[in-house]
């Protein structure tokens, strides 16, 4: 026997003294099932990634990662009206986490608001395409309860104005609603209320009407409103010297040189109303009401703003088949700019308010709005600008209108995904992702128990 058979058997009997370590009857099983977990662990961490990743690419804002848009007479884009309005996606930008600068307009209806943002309503920026939005509770109305004023740097709304350029830091506590910035800009009239009974037991709706100097801070006229009991119509001339009130059926003329003045005109209306913001004429000497014709046809009225006399004729076209009409500016050629809401599709003449003067506030069964120029001598309005269906509410930088400044629109940027929708997201990614990684570790767990027990079957 050669010395490597010998090693050989001596290692064998060595082997054989050695005890056996006892191990599981599945141990290999366990092996190849620990191995799969982390697997799948890795998988679902790749996975997880891959939803965050997706998610916040299909979020991105369009057109870059947002910011403030280029100041009004810089970048690429004319600075105007865009010639056409996007509705804003549900996770664009608000104005207060991404200021977008001087506005062209502002918008909204049932198209900007839902159940989460029953209050939204969308910005556009004037010297880029930038839209932003407002997100509060409550809705308040472009250009009837939320304001832009006419060179597009200041917003009016629920008893503040503040300053859309990030530069401008101006936030002015009102004591009432605004309801009308004069043409320049530089005065904004507003509507207080209070809680006191009438003798009749009905509640007051406006007790006082003020007009506010925006550069100076100060209150500069009051007028007593509190036998009003319907939404008040204001409007103050283009030299700010005389302030026009509608009273229910009757609009009274006042001067803003005294601080509680009193009437020196009064108009009596029918189916009529105070023509808008610039209701008065650039002269100063005539003021315009809109009347309510059959069809839902509206025409400008025009009366002497000294004696309240009705004037002559106005050759303005008619505006039929509108909701509503509100006047903005005036053009040199005599041309009124306006806004002018267009009945949605499948909707009729609402009669509830038969012959009486009323306020539209957002208008009954109003599909879209639409900017407009009435040309003396034309047959017909010049559209401007059209809002997509949906858009009920829309105010604009008069500034622009008038002087026609309008730009082609391009892609719309949204700004930074808005805080709410980032969150969102990643519980989006936790709530889909944990459930998925259960499901699919259960999967592969009844493979494995399902391979197991076919293969002891097989043995036996």
């Amino acid at each position: 026997m050669n010395t490597e058979t010998m090693l050989r058997d001596g290692m064998r009997s060595l082997a054989a003294q050695v005890a056996v370590p006892p191990m599981p009857e599945d141990f290999y099983d366990q092996v190849r099932q620990r191995t799969r977990q982390r697997r799948l662990v890795s998988g679902v961490a790749v996975l997880v990634l891959a939803v965050a990743l997706g998610t916040g690419l299909a979020l991105r804002p369009p057109g870059g990662a947002g910011g403030r848009s280029n100041p009004v007479g810089a970048g690429s884009a004319a600075v105007g009206l865009p010639d056409r309005l996007y509705v804003p996606p549900l996770w664009t930008a608000t104005v207060d986490q991404s200021a977008p600068g001087v506005a062209a307009a502002i918008f909204g209806g049932p198209a900007t608001t839902n159940n989460w943002d029953e209050g939204r309503f969308a910005l556009v920026a004037a010297g880029d395409d930038d839209y932003r939005v407002f997100t509060d509770f409550i809705y308040t109305e472009p250009g009837v309860t939320a304001l832009l004023s006419p060179n597009g740097e200041l917003i009016a709304r629920n008893r503040t104005v503040r300053a859309l350029d990030p530069d401008r830091t101006l936030s002015i506590s009102l004591p009432g609603d605004p309801v009308a910035f004069s043409p320049d800009g530089t005065l904004l009239a507003y509507v207080t209320g209070d809680d006191g009974p009438y003798d009749d037991g009905g509640a007051h709706q406006q007790s006082r009407i003020g007009v506010y100097d925006i550069e100076r801070r100060v209150e500069i006229v009051s007028i007593d409103d509190t036998g009003n009991r319907d939404q008040a119509a204001v409007a103050l001339s283009a030299d700010n010297g005389s302030i026009a009130v509608q009273h229910s059926g009757t609009v009274r003329l006042y001067r803003t040189d005294t601080a509680r003045p009193a009437a020196y005109a009064t108009i009596p209306l029918g189916t009529e109303l105070l023509a808008g913001p610039a209701a008065w004429l650039p002269d100063g000497r005539s003021l315009t009401t809109v009347h309510r014709g059959s069809g839902e046809t509206w025409r400008l009225v025009r009366y002497d703003g000294r004696t309240g006399e009705r004037a002559a004729a106005v050759d303005l076209p008619a505006l039929p088949g509108t909701r509503y009409v509100r006047v903005i500016g005036w053009r040199d050629d005599g041309s009124a700019v306006a806004v002018a809401g267009v009945p949605a599709a499948g909707t009729r003449v609402p009669d509830l308010f038969g012959d009486s003067p009323w306020i539209p506030d957002t208008a009954w069964d109003t599909g879209r709005v639409r900017l407009v120029a009435l040309t003396p001598g034309a047959a017909e309005p010049t559209v401007l600008l059209e809002t997509p269906d949906g858009i009920a509410d829309l105010d604009v930088a008069a500034d622009l209108a008038v002087a026609g400044q309008f730009r082609d629109a391009g892609r719309p940027d949204t700004g930074p995904l808005r805080s709410a929708f980032a969150v969102t997201a990643a519980l989006l990614v936790i709530v889909v992702g944990a459930p998925l990684a259960g499901l699919v570790a259960r999967l592969r767990r009844r493979r494995i128990r399902t391979g197991t027990s076919t293969a002891g079957g097989g043995d036996g």
